[in-house]
């Protein structure tokens, strides 16, 4: 039996998830499986940890192959096996190597990292034949191969290359493949590579007794009825009503490159953080809106699908689809993305009249229970409502800084709150800008505005009512 309390300790976890407490060990007696998770289950370490383990260091030759759809998702495989790599190096003193090979890098520099013979190569199927045609790598010595994310990857088409890579592969070879969900796609995948496999399942230790981890009681489903002129308008009242809470970040989903490229340049006109992340764009590109995304500074990621796969953030409080989903397991890995490693999420969908039925019925299918959206602020306008049936006109004000100043609404908000004493309900809309800043504010509290000057995150800023 393998003991794994050194390991664990020096990568300070304290307790296993389900799928690694299933997959560790037959994985490290060498026993392929075919195992279904959900995205956020720990799956990563579940295979890296007992491969890497069994990585004989003296041998200098391609050991392990980890298959991916993406380069987002084999660059967060990558992070988790150099540290499971480090602790082994720490405990054992075996010095295991890892090199990645992904598309839209320069081949060049990979077959130069790869001639000094990796124990692990992670790779995208395209790019895993180009190297194989080019002998730039050599699978003699291989003993383990894994397929993560196999529904994504035959659902983008990487069926017939995963095929051709099977032709290179040894005879006698452990198999791990991981999915999501189950189809006929993948269940070719598994004639085509699983012999004698062990069969493993594995919920959220979080998750209700349901089909997948949608059904989890931290994802909250929403529908929001819109019709297709006033989509956009009703994606950014969605944003408004979320853009004050803290650590608020969230991922559009759309279909297509054109509509993600076309919303992400609206959002940010109209002063939302926001950036396209789509297939075509270049790695270096890529790595610098994914880097804004995790420290805040970008706030929405519009998305296609395929560009999404791989974003492995713990804290992301909202995914909006606004475009409906094609397919179950589309909504299955989209809404994946949130919800996860124990903290709360939503996942609103924009549906005009024609899909909504369609919608519905997708929920009903996944087995998911969605209820219509309602906004915070209409919430509160009615409690407030239930005292005083005065009702609130608001005057807009223009702010001399901006988002080259780091302006959030939060600040500003704050701000009004703690130096001019306004109520929260005082503060509507704040559209934040470049150079300057629009704040809705109460009609009878315009004068106390006059008469004050205040700072904002430490900075001496000018009102005036906007023009």
């Amino acid at each position: 039996m393998i003991i794994l309390d050194s390991y664990l300790k020096m990568l300070n976890i304290e307790q296993l998830t389900p799928i690694q407490k299933k997959c560790i060990e037959p994985i490290f007696n060498s026993q392929s499986v075919f195992a279904l998770a959900p995205t956020g289950s720990g799956k990563t370490l579940a295979f890296v940890l007992p491969l890497l383990l069994k990585i004989d260091s003296q041998l200098r030759e391609h050991q392990t192959l980890i298959l991916v759809p993406t380069r987002e998702l084999g660059n967060q495989i990558a992070i988790v096996a150099t540290k499971v790599a480090n602790a082994i190096q720490s405990i054992d003193k075996k010095n295991i190597l890892i090199r990645t090979a992904f598309g839209g890098t320069p081949i060049a520099s990979q077959i130069e990292e790869l001639s000094r013979k990796p124990h692990v190569i992670i790779a995208t199927p395209g790019r895993a034949i180009d190297l194989l045609e080019r002998e730039a790598i050599s699978f003699d010595h291989l003993k383990s191969l894994v397929l993560d994310e196999a529904d994504i990857m035959v659902g983008m088409g990487f069926s017939d290359q995963v095929e051709e890579i099977c032709n290179y592969l040894p005879i006698e070879l452990q198999v791990c493949l991981f999915s999501a969900t189950k189809n006929d796609k993948v269940s070719m995948l598994e004639n085509l590579l699983l012999k004698n496999a062990k069969f493993i399942t594995a919920k959220l230790e979080n998750e209700s007794s349901g089909e997948n981890q949608l059904q989890s009681p931290n994802i909250n489903h929403y529908f929001y009825l819109t019709s297709k002129e006033n989509k956009y308008k009703s994606l950014t009242e969605i944003l408004k009503n979320s853009d004050h809470k803290q650590n608020q970040k969230g991922i559009i989903f759309c279909h297509t490159r054109e509509t993600s490229h076309q919303l992400a340049e609206s959002l940010k006109k109209d002063g939302f953080k926001a950036d396209a992340l789509t297939g075509e764009l270049g790695q270096v590109h890529r790595n610098s809106i994914m880097r804004n995304f995790k420290t805040g500074n970008l706030k929405y990621l519009v998305a296609t699908n395929i560009a999404a796969r791989g974003i492995d953030i713990s804290l992301l409080p909202l995914v909006i689809h606004f475009d409906i989903p094609y397919t179950n397991e589309e909504y299955i890995h989209r809404s994946g993305r949130t919800g996860r490693a124990g903290n709360f999420g939503s996942s609103v969908a924009l549906c005009e009249d024609k899909n909504l039925n369609y919608y519905l019925n997708m929920m009903k299918e996944i087995g998911i229970s969605s209820k219509k959206y309602e906004f915070e602020s209409l919430k509160e306008q009615k409690v407030q409502n239930s005292f005083s049936e005065q009702k609130m006109n608001f005057v807009k004000l223009y702010i001399n800084k901006g988002k080259q100043d780091k302006m959030r609404p939060g600040d500003i908000v704050g701000a009004f709150i703690k130096e001019l004493s306004f109520a929260k309900e005082d503060v509507g809309n704040i559209f934040i800008f470049d150079n300057f800043t629009h704040v809705e504010i109460n009609e009878d509290k315009i004068d106390i505005v006059k008469k004050s000057k205040f700072k904002i995150k430490n900075l001496q800023v000018r009102i005036t009512e906007a023009k």
